[in-house]
Formats: C-alpha cells, sequence, structure tokens
C-alpha cells in the first residue's frame, strides 16, 4: 500500500469487525472502538447492514454494532448493490449452493464496486483445489482495491494512538 492508503475508503468484511473484537476487545480496548465509531461517523469507511447481521455471537460487539445502528451509520445494501451481486456470482461463483455460504462476500464486493471504494478483508486466494471465489480473487478480476492487513485500513482511516 502506498501513502495514497490515507485517503482510501473501505467497506469492512465481517471477519475483520470480528477479528477486532476478538483482539482488541470492546471492554479492555474503548478507546480503539471509539476512535473506530469516530471514524465510521466521519464516513472514512463503510459498514454494510449485511455484515452487521452476520455478528451472531459476541454481545459487547453486537451492542457496539446497534450503538452504530441507532446512530444512523450503516449502510444498507441498495438494489443496485443485489443486482450487481447477483452479475458477481454469476461471472465468479462465491455462493454455496447448499449452504448460501459467502452470499455477504457477493454484496461486499457489490457495494464497494457501486461506489469505488475499497474491501478489507482477511480472505486469502482460493487455493487450486477449491472451487469457488474468494473475496481477493474477485476483487482483483474487478480491479477492486483489497487489503487484508490492518494497518492500511487502520492508517486510511487516519487512526492514530
Amino acid at each position: 500500500m502506498t501513502s495514497d492508503s490515507m485517503t482510501i475508503k473501505y467497506v469492512m468484511d465481517t471477519n475483520t469487525l470480528i477479528g477486532f473484537s476478538t483482539w482488541n476487545p470492546i471492554n479492555l480496548n474503548k478507546n480503539f472502538w471509539d476512535k473506530l465509531g469516530v471514524a465510521l461517523e466521519e464516513g472514512k469507511w463503510v459498514l454494510l447492514d449485511v455484515v452487521v447481521k452476520e455478528v451472531l455471537f459476541g454481545q459487547q460487539l453486537k451492542d457496539w454494532c446497534k450503538k452504530q445502528k441507532g446512530k444512523n451509520l450503516i449502510t444498507d445494501l441498495t438494489q443496485g448493490d443485489r443486482d450487481k451481486a447477483i452479475e458477481i456470482n454469476n461471472k465468479y461463483p462465491m455462493i454455496d449452493q447448499n449452504t448460501y455460504k459467502s452470499t455477504v462476500d457477493t454484496y461486499i464486493i457489490a457495494h464497494a464496486s457501486n461506489n469505488n471504494i475499497a474491501v478489507f478483508s482477511r480472505e486469502t486466494y482460493k487455493t487450486s483445489n477449491e472451487t469457488l471465489y474468494k473475496i481477493p480473487d474477485v476483487c482483483k478480476e474487478l480491479k477492486i482495491l483489497h487489503t487484508k492487513k490492518p494497518e492500511d485500513f487502520l492508517e486510511s482511516i487516519g487512526f492514530r494512538n
């Protein structure tokens, strides 16, 4: 990532949000979570409604998300995002047709594509024995900036200690 990362806006994947809450528990790192919330308020990153709905465990994280929703900081998918997600999955199959796992991933990429923003996800590229595409694969195909490094995301939102 270049110094331009300071101006990049990201949409966050569920795995990164949960990862932050695992390694920076809200009750032990209030300052971190307050700053993350302020950056969300300032529109420096995007938290999608479908990502929040994937947070099923961790009451503190669920409460934090509920607080952001109460401030109207959660971004709802548009019909354009939903349409683009279908288009993406048709061209680059991501969704497991038995479990529907990775449906949210298509929405994240669609929203990023429709809004010319980057994706922050800890996913790795698919392996040669995997048939379904993953976030980094599709981002590469669609030329959407993607990072899995927390420092890229945190720098881009102006996070400081």
